[in-house]
């Protein structure tokens, strides 16, 4: 599906302005959410995909960048890749064509697979829990 160039300004306009948004309300955001124990972890002690996630959204709209990968590399990598496919957007407009989030399922792979041995070692390693 294309866009027209006037919805690509209005998401490259939208964007920043939604960002310095986040960014102002960061600690309302952060205190109203109601943070449930997660359950495997309750039950078994195994940590799952999504244990530290919250903390990594927290020190990530913080600045605290190192101990957000450290809490849960998911909210960085899920960070950048829109933050490519947004610079690729701008450059569209542009008039240049820039290609800086992969788009072949061979790349993804070997990420994916990263990220599942991530996710095993670290119930085995307590350096890679969340803090």
């Amino acid at each position: 599906m294309a866009l027209s160039k006037r919805t690509k300004l209005l998401i490259v306009a939208a964007v920043p302005l939604l960002g310095v948004m986040l960014f102002l309300l960061r600690d309302y955001i952060m205190s109203v959410g109601h943070y449930f124990p997660c359950m495997l972890y309750k039950y078994t002690g195994l940590l799952c995909p999504g244990c530290g996630n919250t903390r990594a959204v927290n020190h990530l709209v913080h600045g605290r960048i190192l101990l957000s990968l450290r809490s849960n590399p998911d909210i960085p990598f899920l960070v950048l890749v829109p933050l490519g496919f947004y610079i690729e957007l701008i450059a569209d407009i542009c008039g240049k064509k820039l290609r800086i989030v992969p788009r072949s399922f061979w790349v993804w792979i070997p990420i994916f697979a990263a990220y599942a041995v991530f996710y095993v070692l670290r119930n085995f390693f307590p350096i890679l829990a969340p803090p």
